[in-house]
């Protein structure tokens, strides 16, 4: 039932602690695919299928090590998320997006060989505030909504957009003590789409 609800989802369920919309801090890190368009068009859909699966479950150690659990799949997408004191402990939240980069690079030869390349991902990460709750009838899931997880996806296009591997929001970042050998960048005062208020991020490398 892990496996096919997620981690901890069933324990939510059976426990009801979303029956009712329950605010809660949470840390968001969107991943996507690079190039996926572009990808698919060039290996057809079944065998872009098969290096998104495998990608996929090369998250898997990374993100099990980092204490976090995925929140959803969305096409060439994964959102990962972590309670708030969770994410920040050792910098879980980041370590997980590093540890994937390294998984992902230990199975090049293999990628290589299977589809003529090794995939790359951008990152985007923000957290706080956020209301939990379990929604739907016929599929019931626990869903999270507020603009944490807008900001998180937008500050995931500017990633992409300017070529970075993982783009941070200040305010996250603030309550983060960094992993050694990881270097902030700062990116100034970014205007992101759909967002009034311009958001202060950082790229960060390593």
């Amino acid at each position: 039932m892990n496996r096919m609800i997620g981690a901890n989802v069933l324990r939510y369920f059976v426990a009801g602690r979303y029956h009712r919309p329950t605010p809660e801090e949470r840390i968001f890190l969107f991943l996507d695919l690079e190039g996926s368009t572009t990808l698919a068009e060039r290996l057809g859909s079944a065998h872009y299928f098969e290096l998104l699966r495998r990608f996929v479950d090369d998250l898997t150690d990374p993100i099990v090590a980092s204490r976090g659990e995925i929140y959803q799949y969305a096409g060439d997408e994964v959102v990962v998320t972590w309670p708030l004191a969770e994410g920040v402990r050792a910098a879980n939240c980041v370590r997980c997006f590093f540890w994937s980069r390294d998984a992902v690079a230990r199975e090049a030869a293999r990628y290589t060989r299977d589809f003529g390349l090794v995939p790359r991902f951008r990152a985007g990460l923000h957290g706080g505030t956020v209301t939990a709750g379990e929604l739907g009838d016929l599929r019931r899931q626990i869903v999270f909504v507020g603009d944490i997880l807008n900001t998180a996806a937008r500050l995931e296009e500017y990633a992409k957009r300017a070529g970075l591997d993982l783009v941070v929001s200040d305010s996250l970042l603030r309550r983060l003590e960094l992993p050694a050998g990881v270097v902030a960048r700062r990116c100034g005062e970014l205007e992101l789409r759909g967002k009034e208020a311009p958001v202060a991020a950082y790229s960060l490398s390593g």
